[in-house]
């Protein structure tokens, strides 16, 4: 199966990612379309994971997920479920050529303690829709977890700030991402992916994603992901 999409953040950042290589030539904005994407094919996908959220002068809140998806080329379908209580729906429809995503979050209708944003999530990490975001310019390459990456600054369309991303230079997919405000020059919130590994047939599994603030961290282990073509059978 190969794929080429960009799998959101937090709904899959743990799932497989299968690009084929990148020319090392291609312009900003060639690259950004290729990261950007949408999957050309009907597949199925499935994820579990813990999260732990730290804050100082706050106790330690724990959760487990678990997240189904349904992939098309025009559209991605999610159901996350926290601690087995909270069912959150999401609905993201592909822009044309590149264009930011449509994106509907459904929360549940009795939210239970702690809900999602209490781990210091939010919503644009559950979609990824910040590599959307206007580009600004490409700097210097940089490592992150030894893979070269390609960075690019990105700006919130409505002037709210901007985010740096790098991004595996190789395949695509994005290892670290930095908020800044607008006019600010030290990030507010961070992200970072790791434990990258390739598996079988082009694909990537990402095992861990932190994210950290302003004395708080939030870490999210995945324990299972997979994704199958329609029509293939589960994995084992």
């Amino acid at each position: 199966m190969r794929l080429r999409p960009l799998l959101w953040l937090f709904l899959s950042a743990c799932l497989l990612w299968g690009w084929p290589a990148l020319s090392e030539e291609l312009a900003p904005a060639d690259f950004l379309a290729e990261v950007r994407r949408p999957l050309r094919t009907n597949a199925w996908g499935e994820i579990t994971g813990r999260l732990t959220h730290k804050a100082e002068g706050a106790e330690t809140v724990q959760g487990a997920i678990r997240v189904r998806m349904t992939f098309t080329p025009e559209s991605l379908h999610a159901q996350l479920v926290l601690n087995d209580v909270n069912v959150y729906g999401f609905e993201q429809k592909h822009g044309q050529d590149g264009e930011a995503a449509k994106t509907t979050l459904e929360l549940p209708p009795h939210e239970q303690a702690p809900g999602l944003f209490a781990f210091g999530l939010a919503p644009e990490d559950l979609t990824f829709a910040f590599i959307y975001w206007d580009f600004v310019e490409e700097l210097p390459r940089q490592k992150s977890r030894q893979r070269d990456c390609r960075v690019m600054r990105l700006a919130e369309p409505g002037g709210n700030g901007v985010v740096q991303v790098s991004f595996s230079a190789a395949h695509g997919f994005p290892l670290e991402a930095w908020w800044y405000r607008q006019g600010e020059s030290r990030p507010w919130r961070q992200l970072e992916l790791k434990g990258a590994k390739k598996h079988d047939n082009d694909l990537w599994f990402v095992k861990e994603m932190r994210l950290e603030g302003a004395n708080w961290k939030t870490r999210v282990v995945f324990d299972h992901a997979e994704i199958n073509q329609v029509g293939e059978p589960t994995k084992k």
